[in-house]
């Protein structure tokens, strides 16, 4: 461990595309597979040695397909015992899961007060084009001219500190939990869609303090409730509800779903459906309802369509993300047993995920 607060940065490799290295498959072509060290993903760029930070790796780093909750307990562990000895901690990971592991994070990570942002690139860090340097660099230089590094303090290169999980892609620092993929190849992958940036880079970096959480004044610590009893799901033209009854009536341990509908909310209103959706609710099960759309929130009331899923008992989940509504989904049902105190949890704002 670390001495108190050294003003390093800790970097925190899960795996992804970004610290990828080339190996040659079965076929003698060339494929990407995950590195087995620091010294491996840097191997490029010698100056980063040189720079203010440690390395530390889950205990298995992997494409973030494979990302699940045990490995969220391990970098939340990773976080805590390293906690008091570092400034920040940028965490290495894959673009596919990342706004899934942003989001539990800014619900594990209680009384944050320091920054941690999750980092990737659409092309590992060793090519030639990769953006995963870029996106590195600033995330790290984020952290570094944060208001309480001396260095930085007389200068306009002052940043405030950003108490929350964020994600830097590109150009732009994100709320963890406000993030989502739009782009599968595009170095302008993520984007907040309900929520304005929290900071932007270009040969300056501005960060928007007036967007911020505010700092807490309680101990942090790392809350590793998580259940995964829970399952998401779209409506869509020709949902035959028999099959999402089905799954209920095979599966009594499932403590939540996810209801993704249309637009501000609406959902089939034959009878088939609505007694399905009785049945469900009616078995102990949480239904949250989000939208499918990219941009806007829920409005539960606003049509006939959605007004009778209130009346059923649904809960609205406003404009929180999907990545978002599952992961807290997760961490409730891993802290509470009664459904009331779950229920009034889904619909408060806990660290800047929705709006109502």
């Amino acid at each position: 461990m670390k001495s108190e607060n050294s003003g390093k940065i800790l970097i925190i490799n899960t795996g992804g595309t970004i610290s990828m290295v080339h190996s040659d498959g079965n076929d003698n072509k060339s494929v990407l597979k995950p590195s087995k060290s620091w010294k491996e993903v840097i191997q490029n760029y010698q100056f980063l040695e040189s720079l203010n930070i440690d390395y530390a790796q889950t205990s298995k780093i992997i494409d973030s397909s494979d990302m699940d909750y045990k490995i969220w307990l391990e970098i939340g562990k990773i976080i805590e015992e390293n906690y008091a000895a570092y400034k920040g901690f940028v965490i290495l990971h894959g673009t596919d899961t990342m706004s899934y592991t942003a989001s539990v994070l800014s619900f594990m990570l209680k009384n944050l007060n320091k920054t941690v942002i999750l980092t990737g690139a659409q092309r590992p860090i060793r090519e030639m084009r990769s953006d995963g340097l870029q996106n590195l660099l600033t995330s790290i230089e984020i952290i570094e001219k944060q208001a309480d590094n001396p260095e930085f303090k007389n200068g306009e290169e002052c940043l405030p500190v950003v108490p929350e999980v964020c994600i830097f892609f590109r150009d732009h620092l994100f709320r963890g939990n406000r993030s989502r993929k739009l782009d599968s190849t595009n170095y302008f992958g993520f984007s907040s869609p309900n929520y304005l940036p929290l900071g932007q880079a270009g040969s300056k970096i501005k960060v928007y303090e007036e967007r911020l959480l505010p700092q807490s004044d309680r101990q942090f610590y790392v809350d590793y409730q998580i259940s995964t009893d829970v399952l998401m799901m779209d409506v869509f033209p020709g949902f035959n509800p028999q099959i999402l009854k089905k799954i209920f009536e095979d599966n009594s341990n499932i403590k939540g779903l996810v209801l993704r509908t249309y637009g501000s909310g609406n959902t089939p209103q034959n009878e088939e459906f609505l007694e399905t959706i009785r049945y469900i609710i009616n078995s102990g099960v949480i239904i949250l309802n989000i939208t499918q759309c990219t941009v806007g929130s829920v409005e539960m009331g606003l049509y006939e369509s959605n007004a009778v899923l209130t009346q059923l008992g649904v809960v609205n989940g406003y404009d929180m993300t999907p990545e978002a509504a599952i992961t807290k989904f997760m961490c409730l049902l891993g802290k509470y047993d009664d459904r009331e105190k779950i229920k009034e949890r889904l619909v408060t704002n806990i660290v800047g995920e929705l709006t109502k």
